[in-house]
């Protein structure tokens, strides 16, 4: 019994918790998806494009493009989400294993009636 009110109150305690956030950070990546999580997609996916089109050789530029492919699916537009995730592929197929590229790539082409 003890354990079990033990376990309730780790899971209460971890519900109320803030969810990890990038916002107050003053990185262009950080600021990008800061926009990201509070749901501005049109505000993240200008930081977003920027970094992906600036800093091809920085490490951050994948999961800046991963974010992109994920902005695009919010607002809709599955075949440029489609176009960035086959780029990640190109560039980095570990990632792209990684990081589920594959599912979200499907669910693009699901919702465009390709799938």
């Amino acid at each position: 019994m003890v354990r079990y009110v033990a376990i309730v109150a780790f899971l209460a305690a971890a519900a109320s918790a803030a969810p990890p956030t990038t916002c107050g950070r003053s990185d262009p990546y950080s600021k990008a998806l800061c926009a990201y999580q509070h749901r501005d997609f049109a505000g993240a996916e200008a930081l977003l494009s920027g970094l992906v089109e600036k800093n091809a050789e920085d490490p951050q530029t994948l999961r800046a493009l991963y974010f992109l492919a994920r902005t695009e699916m919010k607002l809709g537009r599955f075949d440029e989400a489609s176009t960035y995730l086959i780029r990640i592929y190109l560039l980095d197929k570990p990632f792209y294993h990684a990081w589920n590229c594959d599912f979200l790539l499907g669910e693009c082409r699901k919702a465009g009636g390709k799938g």
